[in-house]
Parts: structure tokens; C-alpha cells; sequence
């Protein structure tokens, strides 16, 4: 079961109004990109903002959304000058295919 964000990671979107997968200014829920029970679930690098129904509910995320959200959040946490802790890079090194722009996915 995917660990729940803490109030901080949390707090770290909530000035976002975007949805990562529709790109509408009316997100309404924070939802792990990827699922599963590992350490690192939740990472901020694993959340992306998203209209829960509209963009999620009855739907699963294909490999091409998965890495655009991951990229996305990267580029979101990077501008907000957050600071990766070690659970963080553990984060990125599990995923980091889907961040190599050699790799089709990340195209």
C-alpha cells in the first residue's frame, strides 16, 4: 500500500493549481505517480497534483504519464528551491529511467 505524503509534501503544492495529466487549473487531489510499497513512496518527487475523477479515477497511468508527471514534479520542486533529502535520491535513482531522455519513455 503507497504510504501517505506527509503535511510538508503536501505543502509543497499548494499553491499549484494545475493537473500534471490534463493541464487544467483545477486540481484537486495529490496522488503517488508511482505505486507500491517501497521505502521511498512518498517522496515529494512521487506526487503529482491531478484531477482526481476527470484525470484518474477508472484509469490507469500509461509509462509515457508516468514519466511526464515524474519529470514535471522534478522540474515543480527544483523551481520551488526544495531541498532532496536522501530518501529523495534513492527516489530518483530507483525511477531514473523514466527521467533519461535516451530512453523512449522519456521521450
Amino acid at each position: 500500500m503507497d504510504k501517505d505524503f506527509s503535511e510538508v509534501t503536501r505543502d509543497l503544492f499548494v499553491w499549484n493549481h494545475q493537473c500534471w495529466i490534463c493541464g487544467t487549473n483545477r486540481q484537486d487531489s495529490l496522488h503517488h505517480i508511482m505505486n507500491g510499497d517501497f521505502d521511498e513512496a512518498d517522496s515529494p518527487f512521487n506526487a503529482a497534483p491531478i484531477c482526481n475523477f476527470r484525470c484518474h479515477i477508472g484509469k490507469s497511468f500509461t509509462e509515457e504519464q508516468k514519466s511526464m508527471m515524474l519529470k514535471k514534479t522534478l522540474k515543480y520542486l527544483i523551481k520551488q528551491g526544495y531541498k532532496f533529502t536522501e530518501k529523495d535520491n534513492k527516489f530518483l535513482e530507483k525511477f531514473k529511467q523514466y527521467y533519461d531522455t535516451n530512453n523512449k519513455i522519456g521521450e
